[in-house]
């Protein structure tokens, strides 16, 4: 009967305990970093009836006979589920995602006490503290390197006045990160076209007439050269104004009817048919004359003269005046075409109309260009071929001689006769090449005439005092002119020149183009001259642009035209061979410094740039480090990868490139600042390749004093602060610790745990190392307390409580029963 009591009062007690584990649960459920708690119970030590039996002969085992006698706790154990966590924009709040305990030390320095709630702040002196004031443990960075050793002992996490402000430091290193663009153009001018006279041997389609418009003749195309027949034409050659032949060589006879007698003439292929005039034959014009003359006189009879002459090309029958007769010239007929031209002689010869002139008749030779000349030599000598033995036997034609760049007519040889009605004609449309080549049709004798100018583009080889422009005006250069020339190339004077000059005497246009090469100091053969036009390359890249090209003109003369005439067109404007950027390094004092860094495409056939580093601030001074001046060459590999740097002057490969800035404010000169174009052979700095020039990162590591601006927590649970200079640098990381049984740790209060025996010591790490959780900055972690989990066990408490209250009141009612007997 006692036992029950007992049993009964264990039961009460220890639920008692049950609530109050769940109460504080409860309690702390909004509580930071808080751990919820559990119960659990076990039995006490049981009475023995009777012990248990084996089984033996014909029994069976018999089992122990016990009862109970209570309830007691069997432990109280801390559960350590992840708590979720709660954003709250504070830096310095801090919350673990995973295993670990955030250290903090007492007042005591070697109290360490472990905590999941992070809800630190700094205090006055710059420790990182917990509301308790406990100081949070972890490890401080050398404030000069930046290092953290996290295998040495954890220490006060403290924000002294060596992390509030960064000092000054002088740059050291710069890197740079980029593409140089390989495609690169060049400045290309174009002068206006010059010509000069055309020699007797230029092709004759490649000319141009005085006023500098192209021949308008074309290969194949016949030529004719026509003039007013003489007496000396022969008749087999003749044509009338219709250019027809009139063909005597195939029908030789002419009819006429004189005073209704008729008669017929005869051409003859032998001159010497003209030596009588009363034979009926005859070979050339005057021969037909004189057989004319000699049947006209003839039909008037004796004492009656007629004039039969040839003027202009045609024939001129005149009656003498002293005349009494009267001739009648009825038809002309036979040769239809020689006919044809007579047939304005046929009429009445009398006081009233006492002369006649026959139609024009005009000798004539059909060339073809391209094969019976091909050059003004040529041609001069076809023309005087054909006129000399046909119209005019004192005829002769110069080229070139006489009159530079013309043909030179001269009709002042013996046997020369009036030319008249003088063309040289070609076939298909246009006039240019006529009217340049005939400017008069008449050349009487003893006189002479000249073609206009023929003019080609000029070469290199042609002199500088016979010069036109393209409009045929000459130049107006002399033997006495020096031509003066000046230019600018990337905004100066090409290799600080300022004006240099060639003298006209002597000297050609290839000349003056290898003058105004060397001036320039551009390649060999950057300058040529095509189709009269001189042309100018420069070096690619916009740092080789040619600004401008002058020309003028010194001497006794006056050589406007030339000066006006000197202009050029700009082809081709210069592109891409140029990178230049800029970046800013401090000195020991923390003064900023620009430096501009220019590359300018150098040698492209070896993959070669120049790099010139200068200060924007004149006041200061840069020199690189072992070599002269402040530019070295850049070269790449045929990949597009960096290969090295080299000297400008020795071509020597520098193996570290290097330069000195010297301040002009006073402070100590950067020395040694290493400049990183990349490694050789890769990709990890500049690079060249067809793709536009670019900087795609810059580096520097100097910086000018700044002060602390704000701090930042990182995963790793490093504290890192930023700078008003714009430095970032890691200031401490917060330590965490871990135990092989964390539920055997001691809740001291305050969220806090201490060691115990049985938890093991604390195991203090980095976080996300060994096991231990990562650290979320500006949140806390939330009590793991479940309150629906707590209100089942609440009632299943006030259940069990209930339940063994009812043991006690029921044991009571038999001990009462049993007292009831003694009455």
């Amino acid at each position: 009967m006692l036992r029950s009591l007992y049993a009964g009062i264990t039961g009460l007690n220890e639920h008692q305990k049950s609530m109050d584990v769940i109460g504080n649960n409860i309690a702390n459920v909004n509580t930071v970093g808080y751990k919820t708690s559990r119960i659990i119970f076990q039995d006490l030590l049981s009475q023995t009836i009777s012990g248990g039996k084996a089984p033996a002969g014909n029994l069976g085992g018999i089992n122990p006979k016990q009862i109970g006698t209570g309830t007691s706790t069997a432990s109280v154990d801390t559960i350590f589920t992840q708590g979720t966590l709660q954003n709250t924009g504070v830096t310095t709040d801090m919350a673990i995602q995973g295993n670990g305990f955030f250290v903090v030390r007492s007042e005591n320095e070697n109290q360490m006490y472990y905590t999941r709630a992070g809800n630190f702040t700094f205090d006055k002196d710059g420790y990182l503290v917990t509301p308790d004031g406990f100081i949070v443990q972890g490890w401080m960075a050398d404030a000069t390197t930046g290092e953290i050793l996290t295998d040495t002992e954890v220490s006060d996490i403290q924000l002294s006045s060596a992390y509030t402000s960064v000092p000054a430091r002088a740059t050291e290193n710069v890197s740079l990160v980029g593409n140089l663009d390989t495609r690169a153009e060049p400045t290309i001018l174009e002068f206006q076209p010059m010509m000069t006279t055309a020699a007797d041997n230029d092709n004759i389609f490649d000319l141009f007439s005085s006023e500098g418009l192209k021949l308008d003749l074309v290969d194949g195309e016949p030529v004719r050269i026509k003039a007013h027949a003489t007496e000396i034409t022969d008749m087999a050659a003749v044509y009338n104004s219709s250019d027809v032949s009139i063909g005597l060589d195939s029908n030789p006879t002419l009819n006429l009817i004189v005073n209704g007698n008729s008669y017929t003439l005869t051409y003859s292929s032998n001159s010497t048919a003209d030596t009588a005039s009363n034979d009926y034959l005859f070979h050339s014009l005057q021969g037909l004359a004189a057989e004319l003359k000699n049947i006209l006189e003839t039909e008037a009879g004796a004492g009656n003269n007629y004039n039969v002459t040839i003027n202009s090309g045609k024939i001129l029958i005149e009656r003498d005046s002293a005349n009494s007769d009267t001739t009648v010239i009825n038809s002309f007929s036979g040769n239809a075409n020689l006919a044809a031209l007579l047939q304005p002689l046929v009429g009445t010869y009398s006081s009233v109309t006492a002369s006649r002139s026959s139609d024009e008749i005009f000798y004539e030779k059909i060339l073809n260009a391209g094969s019976d000349f091909t050059n003004l030599g040529e041609l001069a000598v076809q023309i005087q071929n054909a006129i000399s033995n046909n119209v005019s036997s004192g005829f002769t034609v110069d080229y070139n001689t006489t009159n530079v760049g013309k043909f030179t007519y001269l009709n002042t040889g013996i046997g020369a006769y009036d030319i008249t009605g003088f063309t040289i004609d070609k076939a298909y449309s246009g006039t240019v090449f006529e009217s340049n080549m005939v400017t008069t049709n008449t050349i009487s004798a003893g006189n002479s005439a000249e073609s206009n100018l023929f003019l080609r583009y000029a070469k290199e080889t042609d002199s500088l005092d016979n010069l036109y422009t393209n409009s045929g005006t000459p130049l107006g250069l002399d033997t006495n002119a020096t031509i003066q020339f000046d230019a600018q190339i990337g905004g100066n004077p090409p290799n600080g020149n300022g004006v240099s000059n060639i003298s006209v005497a002597g000297n050609t246009i290839g000349d003056l183009m290898n003058a105004l090469e060397g001036y320039m100091g551009i390649p060999a053969n950057s300058i040529e001259i095509v189709d009269g036009k001189i042309k100018v390359t420069g070096e690619k890249g916009v740092p080789n642009s040619i600004d401008y090209i002058n020309f003028t003109a010194t001497g006794p003369g006056s050589y406007t035209t030339f000066v006006d005439y000197m202009k050029y067109q700009t082809l081709q404007n210069a592109s891409g061979g140029q990178l230049i950027t800029s970046q800013t390094i401090y000195d020991a004092q923390g003064n900023p410094h620009v430096v501009n860094y220019d590359f300018t495409l150098f040698d492209e056939a070896n993959n070669e740039w120049m790099l010139t580093i200068t200060p924007a601030d004149n006041a200061d001074s840069i020199t690189i480090d072992g070599t002269t001046g402040n530019s070295v060459i850049v070269r790449f590999n045929q990949d597009g990868s960096f290969q090295g740097v080299y000297d400008l002057f020795t071509n020597n490969i520098l193996s570290n490139l290097a330069f000195t800035l010297s301040p002009g404010n006073g402070a100590s000169v950067i020395s040694g600042v290493n400049v990183n174009l990349g490694t050789s052979g890769n990709y990890d700095g500049m690079t060249l390749s067809a793709a536009p020039s670019t900087i795609t990162e810059t580096d520097q590591d100097g910086y000018p004093m700044g002060a602390l601006e704000r701090l930042s927590v990182n995963d790793a649970g490093e504290i890192v602060g930023s700078y008003t200079n714009g430095e970032i640098k890691l200031i401490a990381q917060v330590g965490v610790a871990i135990f092989t049984n964390q539920e055997g740790l001691l809740k001291v209060g305050d969220t806090l745990f201490a060691e115990t025996p049985n938890s093991g010591q604390a195991a203090i790490g980095r976080a996300s190392t060994g096991g231990r959780g990562t650290i979320a900055s500006g949140a806390l972690e939330n009590s793991n307390v479940d309150l629906a989990r707590e209100f089942v066990n609440m009632i299943t408490t006030q259940r069990g409580f209930q339940a063994n209250s009812r043991v006690i009141t029921t044991s009571d009612e038999l001990l009462q029963e049993l007292m009831n007997l003694k009455r």
